[in-house]
């Protein structure tokens, strides 16, 4: 099954790949390592970050300047309302259209899907 490519889909792919470096104290995520991780064009996980914090996933700041189309950004948190859509499988699934299943492990194998653009 292929999986169409959406904002709503790259958000929480994003998503998913936040609350992991969160859960497991990983390294902070920046805008470069977004770029470096997904390959993807920098405009495109822009729009999947400003649809995280419309949707109040995150608590993000924006600040002047970008890197390949995604703007600078200070990423404080995953909300409560972020935790509660990757930890609840139904809600996580209603809200980016794909499944998952942390259960006790919170720590999550992603594919990025390079070739979609």
């Amino acid at each position: 099954m292929v999986l169409k490519m959406t904002i709503q889909n790259d958000a929480g792919k994003i998503l998913l790949f936040i609350y992991d470096s969160y859960a497991n104290d990983r390294d902070y995520v920046s805008p470069e390592k977004l770029l470096e991780i997904t390959k993807w064009d920098g405009n495109r996980i822009d729009r999947a970050i400003q649809y995280l914090k419309d949707i109040n996933a995150i608590d993000i700041i924006f600040n002047l300047g970008d890197v390949n189309g995604l703007r600078n950004f200070l990423l404080e948190k995953v909300t409560p309302i972020g935790i509660g859509m990757i930890e609840n499988k139904h809600k996580f699934k209603r809200s980016f259209g794909f499944e998952v299943n942390i259960g006790l492990n919170p720590s999550v194998k992603l594919s990025w899907g390079v070739s979609e653009k």
